[in-house]
């Protein structure tokens, strides 16, 4: 692992803390879902390291519209080094992260702040822990599109989301505050580890438009995942993140393998292949050297998504993770 000390990691989380106190927000679409499930469930850290994770995607519906988003999300145990590595003790995490989406034209402008503390408690000697985890985000949000979207447009993006927020595409920038709790049982050890968790996120149900008619719809979240070492270099995992919000199901799957380079662990290779139901099918390619790893999706529209639709979606995604 590469050891960043303490200045370093403290000048980083200041920096993202700044960033999120100007910055605005909504709900996170992207493909690695495994690096935003502090996101999606702030109770989800299940290992003592510190780890900063940089995502960008982009969306493109040829001849339609275009965004990207681009996100940042350091998680910061709050424990001494040498705690770090004994195990079956507690330790509180503290997350912070930033998120913009940016469409072609300005017709979509959000970007989102997040802020999340988390203590986990074991239950055994087995270094199994239940951990409770409280988020809060700050959102401002404009959406001005001057045309009209096909049928189920963007259902599991960005431009959905805002659209959804926002029915009248106003133009005009409304800020609210929402909030998320969550809970998480998991374990970690040498040869498997394993998380389950729930989330309710949006618990507050903000206004989300400046008439205050629309109200953010309360987002409900189950993740899951396990991985388990096969031998000595190989290890296979699976995930799933399934939520709820207002009319909209989002269920998405996958499935991982990755291959130890060395004997050390610090180089290993990666590929996986992802299900969004409905929606498309996502594989994706992943190295690791040292305390870095860097990662690519692509996704693969499906039927009865914008693929059979009158329009044509290409979206991919990178991602950067750091180990500090």
């Amino acid at each position: 692992m590469n050891h960043v000390n303490t200045p370093y990691r403290i000048s980083i989380l200041v920096v993202l803390l700044a960033v999120a106190a100007e910055t605005n927000g909504q709900d996170v679409y992207y493909a690695a879902v495994q690096d935003m499930n502090i996101w999606y469930n702030p109770a989800l850290k299940t290992n003592k390291l510190a780890v900063l994770h940089a995502n960008f995607r982009s969306v493109n519906y040829e001849g339609f519209t275009a965004y990207t988003s681009k996100a940042a999300t350091l998680e910061l145990p709050l424990t001494t080094s040498e705690k770090k590595e004994t195990d079956n003790i507690p330790f509180v995490n503290l997350a912070v992260g930033i998120n913009s989406d940016n469409a072609s034209n300005n017709a979509l402008n959000v970007s989102t702040g997040m802020l999340s503390l988390s203590y986990a408690l074991p239950l055994n000697n087995r270094n199994t822990y239940l951990a409770l985890g409280f988020q809060g985000a700050y959102t401002f949000s404009k959406i001005a599109y001057s045309g009209s979207f096909p049928g189920s447009f963007d259902q599991y993006g960005a431009f959905g989301a805002a659209a959804s927020a926002d029915p009248n595409q106003s133009g005009i920038q409304f800020n609210y505050f929402d909030a998320g709790v969550g809970v998480a049982l998991f374990q970690t050890t040498a040869q498997k580890q394993w998380y389950i968790g729930g989330s309710l996120r949006h618990f507050n149900e903000p206004y989300s438009d400046w008439t205050y008619t629309t109200r953010l719809a309360m987002n409900a979240g189950i993740q899951a995942g396990y991985a388990k070492a096969i031998t000595n270099v190989d290890v296979i995992s699976t995930f799933g993140i399934f939520t709820w919000q207002g009319g909209v199901h989002e269920q998405l799957i996958g499935a991982l393998y990755s291959r130890n380079l060395d004997d050390s662990s610090k180089y290993a290779l990666s590929i996986g292949l992802s299900y969004r139901a409905g929606d498309a099918l996502i594989p994706n390619l992943a190295i690791k050297f040292g305390g870095n790893q860097i990662a690519f999706y692509y996704e693969f529209n499906i039927i009865g998504s914008a693929a059979a639709a009158s329009y044509n979606r290409v979206s991919f995604e990178f991602t950067y993770k750091l180990d500090l």
